[in-house]
């Protein structure tokens, strides 16, 4: 594996870079509160005393701009100072077993404290969302966030494809369900696209708190963690659940046929060694994703080449870049982390840039969590719930607001609002100042189109890679390649030893590794024009009983935590069996109108955002234009619609 992230942040004999929560010593969390999260703590302070001075200035902190912590919250040194001190009472009172003032903050408490802890106004929408989500991570077995008991049928079985993130949290509530099922996972272990992506650089660019599930508390080592140890959250976290018995890996899904006469489908797989059967199920459960099938292009000449070349999804164990000219084709999210990591070991970088992509900074790339700051996210729930209530913030809906296009703004080439109009000046002067004395890059680089409006990335070193003498970034397409290289568009040629094509997946093909059939033998492809996917909530799409998806079309966050969503999709499948059960429903599926009403309010609400700008190219869009990746909607206004199992919008059978 080449990630470059073969050491682990010693864990004091815990072992698998875990630590045992035990509580700390007045001395250890004085050390952790030193350097900890001033607005997470005040929060800690408040809950734990009750004493609403703590929400009152001169405590209330500023808000934080850009995508940073904002550990200071703003305020001065003998402010932060006090509130530190308070924190290490709050926290060595909370270890003492002390009950804190306020155990589990009400809708109201939540919008109060969220409010004062970012700095800025939360709506009173935001209540119930973030109070559950303050409950999941503190007290998980509090009556305000239990769900239904479950009673499934006789004979009633799952089969689950996937385990990836959506996979994974599938699996978490299957097992809380009691239902029978089996879960299909073509490779030899869990992880889904982290098993797959072995690329060196490989990592999240989601903060790794964030980008954790509630149910798995995961002792982290960086701030934005890097493959290897996603791949071991995965793999453990499956294990820790249970559900690594339920498994059968090397294991492809061929295709899956409802049968109308029994209600039942029958999916056809075939194993390691090449043997074929088919399984029945009550219930065919898709986490297949979507980033998972490489999209390489057509360009004439690639079976010419004499060297090495692979789709950076493929990438070969053991290759050897010492010395050799390397092309890589692509300056996607991909090739930003594979050509700062392979940069200093290679005689000759050549990158092919279709479009530029707008670059944020990374002040926290491969920076370690301070082992202090471990210890109390392991030790102290209430910090890491705010702490991770923050990042969600950050990250999430504070984001998507600037990406909603204002009617009135004047200068919609280059913008779709004021604020986003305001991150173009920032992001410009971020990259200007990187560029330093090489402005010759500077028109190559720098976006023409509003920003956020293709996946905004994160900067591991890419500009400083660009600078380098033997990198060349070439402003052009592939028109051809040859036995010793490529050409490009105006016909330049370039050698190459190795050409890596990090030109990313069929992202609007959804469900495409395998042959799905509902009514009448409607296969999903046929319903979908194939790169035109509509589902009801991006979980049901009509004439396909029983048949739900997680992470299906539109249900990807343009902003936030996708972990995060695909539990409240999973809740939400989980509420429509709940339902199903007590009803003595065998069949459901979204009727044709509310799949026409919710694509109609999604390709509606998209026309209004930064996605559907007609300055650039994204895979968010298919091949009509058609948004059909991410969803238009604020995290909150999803989390709405989904809080309900609303059987009244589904066909029963």
């Amino acid at each position: 594996m080449q990630d470059d992230n073969s050491s682990r942040v010693a864990t004091d004999g815990a072992g698998d870079g875990y630590f045992n929560p035990d509580q700390l010593t007045e001395q250890e969390v004085r050390a952790a509160v030193a350097i900890a999260n001033v607005p997470a703590l005040l929060m800690v302070v408040y809950q734990t005393t009750g004493d609403p001075k703590w929400l009152e200035e001169p405590y209330r902190p500023t808000r934080g701009k850009g995508l940073g912590d904002h550990d200071s919250g703003g305020l001065n040194p003998k402010l932060q100072n006090e509130i530190r001190e308070h924190a290490v009472d709050a926290i060595l009172s909370l270890q003492a077993g002390h009950p804190p003032a306020i155990p589990s903050p009400s809708p109201e408490d939540t919008v109060r404290m969220m409010t004062v802890c970012i700095g800025e106004t939360v709506g009173d929408e935001y209540g119930p969302m973030l109070s559950q989500e303050l409950a999941r991570r503190v007290a998980p077995d509090a009556p305000e966030i239990a769900l239904e008991p479950v009673q499934p049928p006789p004979g009633f079985n799952v089969v689950l494809i996937g385990t990836g993130v959506a996979g994974i949290a599938a699996a978490q509530q299957l097992e809380d369900m009691g239902v029978d099922y089996v879960i299909l996972e073509k490779q030899p272990e869990a992880g889904g696209n982290w098993f797959q992506n072995t690329y060196p650089g490989a990592g999240v660019d989601t903060p790794s708190h964030l980008y954790s599930f509630s149910f798995a508390k995961n002792d982290w080592n960086t701030h934005f963690e890097m493959r290897n140890d996603l791949q071991l959250y995965f793999t453990q976290t499956m294990k820790d659940l249970g559900a690594n018995e339920r498994v059968r890996y090397d294991t492809e899904v061929l295709s899956a046929d409802y049968d109308e006469t029994t209600k039942r489908w029958n999916v056809a797989v075939r194993n390691g060694v090449g043997d074929e059967e088919v399984l029945n199920a009550s219930v065919v459960l898709s986490a297949v994703g979507v980033l998972n099938r490489p999209k390489l292009p057509h360009v004439p000449g690639m079976d010419t080449f004499s060297g090495v070349q692979f789709h950076s999804a493929d990438w070969p164990e053991g290759l050897d870049l010492e010395n050799k000219r390397v092309a890589v084709v692509g300056t996607g999210a991909s090739s930003m982390q594979i050509t700062p990591a392979i940069a200093d070991r290679v005689e000759q970088l050549t990158v092919f840039q279709r479009s530029p992509q707008w670059v944020a900074p990374f002040e926290k790339f491969r920076a370690p969590i301070p082992l202090e700051l471990r210890r109390l996210m392991q030790a102290c729930p209430e910090y890491h719930s705010w702490y991770w209530i923050r990042l969600f913030w950050q990250f999430g809906d504070k984001v998507i607001e600037s990406l909603r296009v204002d009617p009135e703004w004047e200068h919609p080439e280059r913008a779709v609002n004021a604020r986003n109009d305001a991150h173009r000046e920032y992001f410009t002067r971020y990259i200007t100042a990187q560029l330093g004395d090489r402005t010759d890059l500077l028109d190559k680089v720098l976006p023409d189109y509003p920003p956020f409006g293709k996946r905004i990335l994160l900067d591991n070193g890419w500009f400083a890679t660009l600078r380098k003498d033997h990198v060349e970034l070439v402003n052009d397409g592939v028109d051809r390649v040859t036995p010793t290289g490529l050409v490009s568009s105006t016909g330049a040629e370039f050698d190459a030893d190795v050409i890596i094509w990090a030109t990313g997946f069929e992202a609007a093909r959804f469900v495409s590794s395998l042959d799905v059939r509902g009514i009448g033998g409607l296969s999903l492809r046929q319903a979908w024009n194939d790169d035109d996917p509509r589902a009801y909530l991006g979980v049901s799409v009509p004439d396909f009983p029983n048949f739900f998806m997680l992470g299906g079309p539109n249900s990807f966050p343009g902003s936030g935590s996708f972990m995060f969503f695909m539990e409240v999709q999973m809740r939400y499948i989980r509420g429509l069996l709940t339902e199903m059960f007590k009803n003595d429903i065998t069949a459901i599926d979204a009727t044709a109108e509310a799949n026409d009403r919710y694509n109609e309010l999604v390709d509606a609400t998209h026309d209004k955002t930064v996605w559907t700008h007609r300055g650039m190219s994204t895979y968010y869009r298919n091949r009509h234009g058609r948004v059909v990746f991410v969803m238009p909607f604020l995290n909150v206004e999803y989390w709405q619609m989904t809080e309900r199992a609303d059987l009244e919008n589904y066909t029963t059978r």
